[in-house]
């Protein structure tokens, strides 16, 4: 039986990883304008470069036009926008992350996305921390909501509420089923059915669950 450490980490790693697919698209929006910006200050620079001016005999003139004219077809300089920074700092942060827990070489989202349902349940709640706030500030920042979608109609077998979330970003044989933050599981005697009950963590249900398997077969 899959700990619920273990789910959460791995809702939060496919998570992210849909998060920074989101972020990557919107870098290369972000460098385009910030490279077309620049070469707009590039070609007024050069135009005010180019303006007349006196020459030796009072007439006017623009100096060297084509000296000018081939500095100013190189590709204008530009810094790195919020975002850019944004997908560097977090990329930094899951390869430390990977090479404390010595995965494979390869992108470290996925490396710890394939990883997260083998760690130790005490690593995985730590790796959870660092996924879901990493998450958090790419979503924030692309002005996106958390990943997941409620499940209508299906009640909580703790607090009885419907407010379920089905995440299914990752593989099938990922997804998973929470509830609200402030539902917590109670322990072994918690009725809520997890397979492993743990006091205090946040429910989840893994994907063989039945309050899965039902969004697997709608799906």
């Amino acid at each position: 039986m899959t700990n619920p450490h273990n789910h959460h980490a791995t809702r939060a790693a496919w998570s992210l990883a849909a998060a920074r697919t989101h972020l990557d698209n919107a870098v290369t929006n972000e460098r385009d304008t910030r490279r077309a910006e620049a070469r707009t200050i590039a070609a007024a620079g050069a135009i005010q470069a180019w303006r007349p001016m006196p020459g030796p005999s009072g007439q006017g003139g623009h100096g060297d036009l084509v000296g000018r004219t081939a500095v100013s077809t190189l590709e204008p300089e530009y810094r790195d926008g919020h975002l850019a920074r944004l997908a560097t700092s977090t990329t930094a942060t899951l390869a430390w992350l990977a090479a404390a827990l010595r995965l494979p070489a390869g992108d470290p989202g996925q490396q710890l996305a394939h990883a997260a349902p083998t760690l130790r349940p005490t690593t995985a709640r730590e790796i959870t921390l660092w996924l879901d706030e990493a998450d958090t500030r790419i979503r924030d920042a692309l002005g996106r909501d958390p990943d997941g979608h409620p499940l209508a109609g299906v009640r909580c077998p703790r607090c009885a509420r419907r407010q379920l979330v089905a995440h299914t970003t990752g593989p099938r044989t990922t997804w998973t089923v929470t509830c609200t933050t402030s539902c917590v599981c109670t322990g072994p005697d918690c009725p809520c059915t997890m397979p492993v009950r743990l006091a205090d963590v946040a429910h989840i249900w893994g994907p063989t669950h039945p309050l899965t398997t039902g969004v697997l077969a709608a799906a």
